[in-house]
């Protein structure tokens, strides 16, 4: 089967519509995740602009090389093996922005297949000390820049920035809920010099954010501390207004040696924006260093965007800052590495490690509130072209079946009957064996559930479908189903949750909850351990990251002695 011969999904823009563009909430926490990657050590300020400048150079050979068509075919490697999938997502991160607008946001695109002319022109933008500072990366008739004149655009950047007085906080902008944000940008839009600079963020290929040290939450960890620092850039007294959330990539890279990303996601799932990260960071690793230029640079140096600001926008920045950084205080946020086991003990246990870690995260939250919830799994629709996303449901009732007897309290020892002298103790051993045997049925199930979803067999794409073709009939009120307390309920993520698998060691992904009483989960299976980005609000009195954490070690370490007193002894 050829690429253009996939089955088109007909609800994707229905799906992100609903998603993404008419969601109204603020984009970090809310949508946007973090990734963080090694941290470095960098003894002066031209070791920062040397790796700015690889990355970015690695992102204009991946430009180039989607701009030829070259990216390869991917195909599915298990469930109808060899189908080919969608690649658009992939074309989707360079160059993309998402817009604020009244009611339903829009995505800025790049033209799937650009012209070559002499006189195309790319930059980037580089954020310092909450400036802007436009770079091309490629001049027109010059071409493409090099990686040394790419240092020394960052490097200039860097320290000009460095000693100008404080910019506007004009970034806090992009962190306001969206309808808010559309109005201002429309206000910022009506001057010239405003509507210019807009419109070269917008293009750009990403956005390179130059921090400064500090900003790490009191008591962290340093894979909690970069994290949060990734997703919403630790406060508006810190990094928080050296970022533009709008745009699709953002890399971050701080003088302590934090590296980061963080990346508006209604333009693609993570594994495009992992995939992207990860080889520009192999290739930095292995690049000879940027020579120094041994000329001056025959472009002019990158000046920093100068806005025209209302008294009304510079008091929105104000509101801005104080409303984030209330919402980076209500954060409840830990990366917990489990390390009793990982993906290589699952598969020992005949068990897919996505199904035995989404069994273990319905045993957590059972464990803690004495219920399953509605929990949401992203399952990739690249078999369709133009598919993102179904959901897999992992509360079912199989799953509750085996957290209900995992729950039980174990077996007691009891005095044997009278009669019996030499008997002391018995053991319900019984109990271990059928603990095991409801784990299979409902690891079973969740594949079952799982295969459904990825060949486009899910429920919730096309419930969605239903519901807006109802709305586009124009019967009047929706049809009873989309209206019951229960599929309310049913669309309530309070368990929201997904695989970011990656090959680079000290690399993961995380991101908040989707609802204020809920927990979200993202998780990293390695050989002999689990990263969990583990997620929930401390304004709410329904959760705890901490018992979350506390309750998924337990969990997971009760399955391992699940498997391991059910293994025949000779």
């Amino acid at each position: 089967m050829r690429p253009e011969q996939q089955k088109e999904f007909q609800v994707t823009d229905w799906w992100l519509d609903d998603m993404y563009l008419k969601v109204r909430l603020p984009l970090p926490i809310n949508s946007s995740p973090g990734m963080i990657f090694p941290r470095r050590r960098f003894a002066k300020l031209e070791e920062v602009a040397e790796l700015g400048a690889l990355l970015v150079d690695d992102l204009l050979d991946y430009k180039e090389m989607l701009d030829r068509g070259e990216l390869p075919l991917e195909r599915a490697t298990s469930r109808e093996k060899g189908q080919p999938l969608c690649m658009q997502q992939f074309y989707r991160l360079l160059g993309v922005c998402r817009l604020p607008e009244a009611d339903r946001d829009r995505l800025h695109l790049p033209p799937l297949s650009p012209s070559h002319a002499d006189d195309q022109e790319e930059l980037i933008i580089v954020a310092c000390r909450n400036y802007f500072y436009p770079v091309r990366v490629r001049c027109g008739a010059r071409g493409r820049r090099e990686p040394g004149e790419i240092r020394a655009q960052l490097l200039h950047a860097m320290v000009e920035a460095g000693g100008a007085p404080a910019a506007p906080r004009l970034g806090l902008l992009t962190a306001l809920p969206r309808d808010i944000w559309a109005a201002a940008r429309m206000q910022l839009d009506k001057e010239p010099q405003n509507r210019a600079n807009l419109d070269q963020i917008s293009r750009a290929l990403c956005v390179l954010c130059v921090d400064e040290a500090g900003g790490d939450r009191v008591g962290a960890d340093l894979d909690t501390a970069a994290m949060l620092r990734a997703m919403h850039g630790a406060g508006s007294q810190y990094h928080s207004a050296n970022r533009w959330f709008d745009k699709t990539v953002q890399l971050i890279i701080a003088s302590d040696g934090m590296v980061g990303m963080c990346y508006e996601h209604s333009a693609a799932e993570g594994v495009a924006v992992v995939r992207l990260a990860e080889r520009a960071l192999a290739r930095a690793a292995v690049a000879p260093r940027p020579a120094p230029l041994a000329a001056p640079p025959a472009e002019p140096q990158p000046a920093p965007m100068r806005w025209l600001l209302t008294p009304d926008l510079c008091r929105l920045i104000d509101h801005a800052a104080e409303d984030l950084d209330r919402q980076i205080e209500d954060l409840d946020f830990v990366v917990y590495t489990y390390d009793g086991y990982g993906r290589e003990f699952m598969k020992s246990c005949r068990t897919s490690p996505d199904v035995y870690i989404q069994l273990a995260l319905q045993y957590t939250y059972f464990k803690l509130h004495g219920r399953l919830v509605s929990t949401y799994e992203s399952a990739s629709l690249r078999r369709f072209r133009g598919g993102r996303v179904d959901n897999i449901r992992s509360a079912h009732a199989a799953a509750r079946a085996w957290v209900q007897a995992m729950c039980q309290p174990p077996a007691r020892e009891h005095p044997a009957p009278e009669p019996d002298p030499a008997r002391k103790v018995s053991f319900d051993l019984h109990g271990e064996q059928k603990k095991l045997q409801l784990f299979e049925e409902a690891a079973r199930k969740q594949t079952a559930v799982m295969e459904d979803n990825i060949l486009g067999r899910g429920i919730d794409n096309h419930l969605l479908g239903l519901r807006e073709a109802a709305r586009e009939a124009g019967a009047g009120a929706l049809p009873p189903l989309f209206t019951d307390p229960t599929y309310k309920q049913m669309m309530e993520f309070k368990l929201s949750t997904s695989q970011v698998a990656t090959t680079t060691e000290g690399t993961c992904m995380g991101y908040g909850a989707v609802v204020p009483d809920g927990y979200g989960c993202s998780y990293n299976p390695k050989k002999d351990s689990v990263i969990f980005c583990i997620a929930s609000f401390r304004s709410s009195r329904e959760t705890s990251t901490a018992g979350f954490r506390r309750a998924l070690q337990e969990a997971l370490d009760d399955m391992r002695r699940m498997f391991l007193d059910a293994s025949p002894r000779h």
